[in-house]
């Protein structure tokens, strides 16, 4: 394996060690019970976990085509993961929905980052098939970061109406997810 190939397979390592941890916080979430009380929560948790296996297994085969190996991934896994966790913890029973939400906003677009260097790096070496694997990926959790910007609202007005500090008012959530969107779309 030549540098070139040998540097781009561990940026795929990497990529492949920030899914791995997110698949498992995302599983933890689909799985526990007060995620599963929230189907606006539980759909978009869904979602995320079914569309992270994809990229687990597009990675998988980025990695095998650029000759790369188990025990690089778990070198990987060591570096990066202290970067994830220090943003992005496991869903706790004393965590509100609200929090794991902006958790999972964060972390997806902590991935979405690592993605963009990744799609930067392999077209600099001139590897389309990786380029286009991580622009793919990219792509993907762009709705998803929308979906839980959008569920957000929802789920903070119900859990202040659960508390009783407010009264259970989505028309409030609409109005803040419509604001939000705006603020992006003025943006561009």
């Amino acid at each position: 394996m030549n540098d070139q190939t040998n540097q781009l397979s561990g940026y795929v390592n990497d990529m492949l060690a920030v899914e791995t941890e997110l698949h498992e916080a995302f599983r933890r979430q689909k799985h526990d019970e007060s995620v599963k009380q929230s189907t606006i929560a539980y759909q978009v948790i869904c979602r995320t976990e079914d569309t992270i296996d994809r990229h687990l297994s597009g990675l998988k085969a980025c990695q095998q085509r650029l000759g790369g190996g188990e025990s690089a991934l778990k070198k990987a896994v060591g570096g990066v993961m202290g970067a994830v966790a220090g943003m992005y913890d496991k869903l706790r029973s004393d965590q509100s929905i609200s929090r794991a939400l902006r958790d999972d906003y964060a972390a997806l677009s902590f991935a979405t980052i690592c993605y963009q260097m990744l799609h930067t790096t392999a077209l600099a070496m001139k590897d389309q098939s990786t380029a286009e694997c991580a622009l793919k990926h990219l792509g993907e959790y762009a709705p998803l970061i929308m979906a839980i910007s959008d569920s957000l609202p929802q789920v903070v007005v119900e859990e202040l109406a659960a508390e009783g500090s407010v009264a259970p008012d989505l028309s409030v959530a609409s109005d803040s997810a419509r604001h939000t969107r705006e603020a992006w779309a003025s943006a561009s």
